[in-house]
């Protein structure tokens, strides 16, 4: 009789033991949070672009930009600020006739709430090829610490991206701007 009783409380402690390590204090979000914040976030946006200098003036205002929220963020950039600011006039040429490029960024959740989503965004490289007679090959590279809020009752989304380095056919472009691009959208 003693060992059944020992034996049930030893069932009953690890049962209450189980359920109190299973508390939301963890980091992270739950798979199921994360989709229903990737689910909440999805749509097209439709808004204007902000380009400033890293911690310093405004350099320009682009209309009809669009960023789209499925799984990750595609966003088209254009290279035009860009190309108004570098010295080199080959290179300035380049990124003008290239115009936009699309951005890719991946998500990771800070804080869910209500109706705030806060996010970290991480874009891959761009590369735009060339070279053997043709154009320069560019690629781009984005830093990896900016992000933003999506507001999912009113259907608004706001992030930074910005362009860290230039590469010019493998090679690094010293005198980059550091400029960071601010979208602001709506989604229909």
């Amino acid at each position: 009789m003693k060992t059944k009783l020992i034996r049930n409380i030893s069932i009953l402690f690890l049962s209450v033991l189980s359920f109190t390590s299973c508390n939301k204090d963890e980091e992270g979000f739950s798979k199921e949070e994360v989709q229903q914040a990737l689910f909440d976030m999805k749509g097209t946006y439709h808004g204007s672009v902000q380009v400033a200098y890293y911690q310093g003036s405004n350099i320009q205002v682009l209309q009809n930009a669009t960023a789209v929220s499925r799984d990750s963020l595609k966003f088209n950039m254009s290279l035009l600020p860009l190309s108004e600011l570098i010295s080199d006039e080959t290179i300035a040429e380049r990124l003008r006739e290239i115009g936009e490029v699309p951005v890719m960024a991946g998500y990771d959740f800070l804080q869910i709430d209500n109706s705030t989503i806060h996010f970290v965004l991480y874009p891959k490289d761009v590369t735009i090829l060339g070279g053997y007679g043709a154009p320069p090959s560019i690629r781009l590279v984005f830093a990896q610490t900016f992000g933003g809020d999506a507001e999912v009752g009113q259907n608004f989304i706001m992030f930074n991206i910005s362009p860290l380095e230039l590469w010019v056919n493998g090679k690094k472009y010293e005198d980059f701007p550091r400029l960071v691009y601010h979208f602001r959208g709506d989604y229909e």
